[in-house]
């Protein structure tokens, strides 16, 4: 008998509530996301939160994007204005989060990357971020990119990383990389 005292403690009609509500939730939330993957878009939502990695790698819910087209400087680099150093990877972030704001975002997926990430260009409503990240200086675009006109614009205009010194990102990783070897 005071064996079934303990089971009685341990499981009443309150727990088999609880897990059947963390079980509703864990279904609608897998579900939002196989929904939010559907027709090669990913979208965010309520749901499907944005996280910002850097200027041009962020993630909807448990999708990795890395958008497509354009190289923003990494985290942990400096450029220089005004012969003064400055964290144009942090501005790039903060540009990028600034963009977004608390706007829901579509991404229409082209391919994937060797790291797995989902290679996109992405919009809020029908401005395409990819563009603007490149268009206000904060992005380059790469060799075969169709953002060359708007790097020409940022460049004519002195905008972000034309309104200084910097290395193009790709260089910058590299550098780092044979620092580590």
């Amino acid at each position: 008998m005071p064996m079934l005292r303990k089971l009685s403690k341990i499981y009443t009609p309150y727990n088999g509530l609880l897990l059947i509500i963390t079980l509703a939730i864990c279904i609608f939330q897998a579900y939002t996301e196989v929904v939010a993957q559907s027709n090669n878009t990913i979208t965010s939502s309520a749901t499907a939160h944005i996280k910002i990695i850097d200027g041009d790698s962020l993630e909807i819910g448990s999708n990795r994007i890395r958008l497509i087209g354009i190289d923003a400087p990494e985290y942990n680099q400096y450029c220089k204005r005004n012969n003064q150093k400055y964290d144009c990877g942090k501005e790039s972030i903060k540009f990028l989060k600034k963009l977004i704001s608390t706007n829901n975002i579509t991404c229409n997926i082209h391919n994937k990357d060797k790291y797995d990430r989902f290679l996109c260009t992405c919009y809020i409503n029908n401005i395409d971020i990819n563009a603007e990240l490149v268009k206000n200086g904060h992005a380059l675009p790469y060799i075969d990119s169709p953002y060359k006109k708007e790097e020409k614009e940022a460049k004519a205009n002195k905008l972000g990383l034309w309104s200084g010194k910097f290395m193009h990102p790709r260089l910058f990783r590299r550098l780092k990389e044979s620092q580590k070897n």
